[in-house]
């Protein structure tokens, strides 16, 4: 499918191109639902591959990931949005993201939560 498409093309460091396939399916409504898309595109964005970077958008990106749970890739975007929080200091939130990607079994975020409380 288009997430493996996607991997293929940024295995070749061609993050221009997969950016362009995750931003047209982002464009297409019906494939909102997929939620490894999601957090891909939102990693494009806020890391600036293949695109300039957004980070506001990005993360918007990676919550609607995050409320398509459990979906395959909702836990990846909720581990990233709990880092992003975290290094911004906002807690409350960090630990909002931190309990759904444990929750989602997400291996680091069970360790995370189980050495920090």
């Amino acid at each position: 499918g288009v997430n493996k498409k996607g991997a293929m093309m940024e295995s070749n460091d061609d993050y221009f191109g997969a950016m362009r396939l995750y931003r047209e399916c982002y464009e297409d409504e019906s494939k909102r639902t997929n939620a490894l898309l999601l957090f891909n595109l939102g990693y494009c964005l806020i890391h600036g591959e293949g695109i300039e970077n957004d980070v506001e958008e990005g993360e918007k990106i990676w919550r609607d990931a995050v409320a398509l749970a459990p979906e395959e890739g909702s836990e990846e975007a909720a581990w990233f949005l709990y880092q992003q929080y975290s290094e911004r200091g906002d807690m409350e939130k960090a630990r909002h993201y931190l309990d759904i990607a444990a929750d989602l079994g997400l291996e680091d975020a069970v360790m995370e939560r189980r050495d920090n409380g």
